[in-house]
């Protein structure tokens, strides 16, 4: 079909034969225009122009949701554009288009110029060629203009939420884009079409609400614990493998989920007890190996504890229904046997009170006690280690670097697929999730909103920093401690990507003076660290306002993907094989928690238990949180080609085989497990947070 090209305005002297290509999105509803849309080339010297011209086929709809077309034109001779100007003339008022790029062919030579935009054209755009360059070594001066111009116009479009006040859900928290519901978030933030699951976009609401609804029409009275598995069955949401749960009883399968289960983190070596844990060599020696006692086991590397008083201490609990949700502040130790099962040995669920200590004993009151030791770890985990510690303290980092760096920089570029996602999710958690009336909060025993600021309060960034942080809570060594699964993969994973990043960062950065130098950098530093995480307290919980090395940019890049992709990965999408049976790991507790000699009867153990209510809550919620969405994109994908140069697509195809490798790895050693860790398999783990 023929194609003709209107032009805006006259133009002269030599002209030459362009071929451009331009794609529109099919990530969005509405990605077309029925605009028509006009283009300018600017040649190097930025005042060489081609004027506008429009792009159209004749007796064809151009620009549709999806495709990808090619035009001809002849214009003004201006060589390879630096500089791309779009321009829509609408025909509707609200008309915008979501294109993703543009590329320019010099016919008689076949040079090619690439112009990423992946972003929403409302009236007109103008940007750069899609190499990635810093901003100081940007010597053409209509560039380096542009990129301020853009920044500039980013700070208005990306403003931070106005300064919470202490009755603002945003009080105590990482500061957040400014928008209190989904429809305010700025454009790219928004999810795309298949997310998109009723009029607002509100995936989550959905599937919660769906969920919770199919589950209810087939309630039945708790009286047994096998009445817990049907709240999940009947609903027909499992997805579980056969064996996952079939030990959930014993010590062996408590300590496993424990160790590499959706809180790998909640475990340190123990090389000392705390004060208020009253456990003596007396109470356990007989579950330690060859005789040994407590303090030789400590000193040998095999004892371990998780220890939920720091966190729970002094945390306020949820009341439903004027009844208050119970979640014992519990400490528990474990041991390494000679045979690399890491098992439970001893439970205090009120610290301090040796009336509370519990041993591997008695079959009704040492199950009882490890729920109630679960359900502690429930409310740590999904306030804090999963919603804290992935979501929330990912947000300020996604906000400035919208904020701050230019579309051309190569740390946008790294960073965006990692990040772009995380504010539509966490707006939906503010207003549906942590709010004091919330489904979660009639469900879990320990408010989000106390939990999760209490541990925001003490965070400093080198708490996502995983090799330290293993490290640090001496579970790093694998010959003391087998079988860490998590561990294992997690550090594998943080491996490949730092060798990535760090590739990929040093291509642009050669030395240390042109990190101090990137004034774009800089900015970003200075408004996570000031406006986002340091805004109440002057706190800036170890982020730099100035990133003085290479190295401790790429620290800093990997912390931020591995957080978006692999820890929240780790934390988040096990969740419904590891809740939807309430007895393995309770939301909560109705009574408070039994003495050690206390008669513990089958039917005190389901009044202790959650309600029917409140487990069918969990179920839903669960389940949804752990979806995955059809067009999620994994580890090493990036189907928004933000690069041009050869040399990083080369380093990106590195960073697939890598992953390719490692996953090859994980699933050779699964074989020959009975419980199979997956969690951390790269085609399971999304590039960002969503859900």
């Amino acid at each position: 079909m023929g194609c003709t090209c209107g032009k805006d305005h006259q133009v002269s002297e030599k002209k030459i034969s362009y071929n451009i290509t331009v794609k529109t999105s099919d990530a969005y509803c509405h990605s077309g225009t029925d605009s028509s849309v006009h283009v300018e080339l600017l040649g190097q010297n930025g005042n060489e122009s081609t004027g506008f011209l429009r792009l159209r086929h004749i007796l064809k709809h151009d620009f549709e949701k999806g495709q990808k077309e090619h035009f001809s034109i002849t214009a003004k001779d201006v060589g390879l554009p630096i500089i791309l100007r779009i321009k829509l003339e609408n025909l509707h008022k609200d008309d915008e288009w979501f294109c993703e790029y543009v590329t320019i062919t010099i016919c008689e030579n076949g040079d090619k110029a690439t112009f990423p935009i992946y972003d929403w054209v409302v009236n007109g755009i103008e940007v750069v060629r899609g190499e990635g360059v810093l901003p100081q070594k940007e010597s053409n001066r209509y560039i380096k203009a542009l990129r301020e111009r853009e920044v500039e116009e980013n700070l208005s479009l990306y403003e931070w939420v106005q300064t919470p006040t202490p009755e603002d859900i945003g009080w105590g928290f990482p500061r957040y884009v400014n928008a209190n519901k989904y429809q305010e978030l700025p454009p790219l933030f928004k999810r795309t079409a298949i997310r998109e699951k009723d009029v607002e976009g509100n995936r989550f609401s959905a599937a919660v609400e769906a969920a919770l609804s199919f589950v209810k029409a087939r309630i039945s009275p708790v009286k047994s614990l096998d009445t817990y598995h049907r709240f999940a069955d009947a609903c027909h949401l499992q997805q579980q493998t056969p064996n996952f749960l079939d030990d959930w009883d014993t010590d062996e399968g408590m300590g496993r989920q424990v160790l590499t289960g959706i809180s790998p983190l909640m475990v340190s070596r123990c090389t000392s007890l705390p004060d208020y844990f009253n456990v003596t060599n007396d109470d356990v020696c007989k579950f330690l190996s060859g005789n040994r006692t407590l303090e030789e086991e400590m000193e040998a590397g095999k004892i371990y504890i998780s220890d939920y008083k720091a966190a729970l201490g002094g945390v306020e609990r949820n009341v439903v229904k004027g009844k208050e949700l119970y979640c014992p502040d519990a400490v528990g130790l474990f041991h390494v046997n000679d045979e690399d099962k890491f098992l439970p040995i001893a439970i205090q669920l009120v610290p301090g009170d040796r009336d509370y200590l519990f041993t591997p004993e008695n079959n009704n009151r040492w199950l009882l006690a490890k729920m109630y030791f679960r359900c502690a770890g429930t409310s740590e985990h999904e306030w804090v280690y999963h919603f804290l510690l992935t979501h929330n303290i990912v947000e300020p980092f996604a906000v400035a670097l919208f904020r701050c760096l230019s579309r051309a920089h190569p740390v946008y570029k790294l960073l965006r697929p990692h990040l772009q996602t995380v504010s539509a999710i966490n707006t939906d958690a503010r207003t549906q999730l942590i709010e004091p009336n919330s489904l979660a909060n009639q469900a879990i025993a320990v408010s989000a909103t106390a939990l999760s600021r209490k541990a925001f309060e003490t965070f400093t960034l080198e708490d996502l920093v995983i090799p330290k942080r293993l490290k640090k809570q001496g579970i790093d060594e694998p010959n003391l401690l087998p079988n860490n699964y998590y561990r294992d993969d997690a550090l594998a994973l943080w491996k490949i990507m730092e060798k990535f990043v760090g590739s990929l960062l040093r291509y642009y950065y050669k030395s240390d003076t042109d990190i101090c130098e990137d004034y774009e950098l800089q900015n970003w530093a200075e408004d996570v660290a000031k406006r986002g995480l340091a805004w109440q307290d002057g706190n800036t919980r170890g982020m730099p306002t100035e990133i003085v090395t290479i190295d401790e940019l790429i620290e800093i890049c990997v912390t931020l993907m591995f957080s978006s992709s692999a820890q929240h990965a780790a934390v988040n999408f096990g969740q419904f094989e590891t809740y939807k049976f309430a007895p393995n790991c309770p939301s909560n507790m109705r009574l408070p928690p039994p003495k050690k000699d206390d008669e513990v009867s089958d039917e005190l153990v389901l009044r202790s238990l959650p309600s029917a209510d409140s487990s069918i809550k969990v179920v839903a919620l669960t389940y949804a949180l752990s979806a995955f969405s059809p067009n999620e994109v994994y580890l090493g994908h990036y189907p928004d080609r933000l690069f041009c140069e050869q040399n990083v697509l080369t380093m990106m195809e590195q960073y697939r085989e890598d992953l390719t490798a490692e996953s090859e790895k994980i699933r050779k050693r699964n074989q020959g497990l009975h419980h199979p860790y997956t969690l951390l398999l790269p085609e399971n783990v999304p590039n960002s947070i969503a859900i």
